[in-house]
């Protein structure tokens, strides 16, 4: 028996099924995130986002997420076609080519394959929770600025004044809610992502390594 024939015997099955039911689930899930986008957007909550929210931080919190998301699926695609793919794939030649040519780091080439871009979206992630943080100082900034410019405190002016201060804690609340809604949804998406990876590269060598161990006994 070939390596090349050795390699296609894996466990590749199993884990092309396991990637094929994680970009269903993700399409799934993006298919909800619309519906819910649509639901809420007919109970108003949308507008009182774009109204309550005046820095508009947490539309960009949100142009984030999905922007990520979609990220999320093209790569959970490219995964299952290289689950799919099993020895044959472009980072198990790869991976094969630069074993067999002597080079010492071709498992660190295959883990920037497997997971560097992630490395990239999880900074993303964690920027959307710290966008939330950014929205929660620019509110309590405006709050403390119309306080500062309150020189009489009559009964007209304190209700102005609240009615003022209540504009910069709605933003501090809107872009935080927005920041953690983000941050936990995009972890979610991120963590499976890196499992599935963890899964490809343990295939890739794991078949490397049963080649690699039938190649003596093979007869040329």
């Amino acid at each position: 028996m070939s390596r090349r024939s050795l390699r296609s015997a894996g466990p590749a099955p199993a884990l092309s099924a396991s990637a094929q039911s994680l970009f269903w689930a993700w399409a799934l899930q993006g298919l909800l995130a619309l519906f819910l986008a649509w639901w809420l957007l007919q109970r108003g909550v949308w507008a009182a986002l774009v109204e309550g929210d005046p820095s508009r931080i947490s539309l960009v919190i949100t142009a984030l997420a999905l922007v990520l998301t979609l990220w999320c699926g093209r790569r959970a695609w490219v995964l299952q076609a290289q689950a799919a793919a099993g020895g044959q794939g472009a980072w198990a030649q790869g991976f094969a080519q630069q074993r067999a040519a002597g080079l010492a780091d071709a498992s660190a080439l295959l883990s920037e394959r497997t997971h560097g871009p992630h490395e990239t979206a999880w900074w993303f992630a964690a920027a959307a929770i710290k966008l939330g943080l950014l929205g929660t100082v620019v509110g309590f900034i405006v709050m403390a600025t119309q306080l500062g410019q309150s020189r009489v405190f009559e009964l007209a002016e304190v209700q102005l004044l609240l009615k003022q201060m209540t504009s910069g804690m709605a933003i501090a609340l809107y872009t935080t809610l927005a920041g953690l809604v983000a941050n936990l949804w995009l972890g979610l998406q991120l963590l499976l992502l890196d499992r599935l990876a963890d899964k490809v590269a343990a295939d890739i060598l794991a078949g490397d390594t049963v080649g690699l161990q039938a190649a003596p006994a093979q007869v040329s």
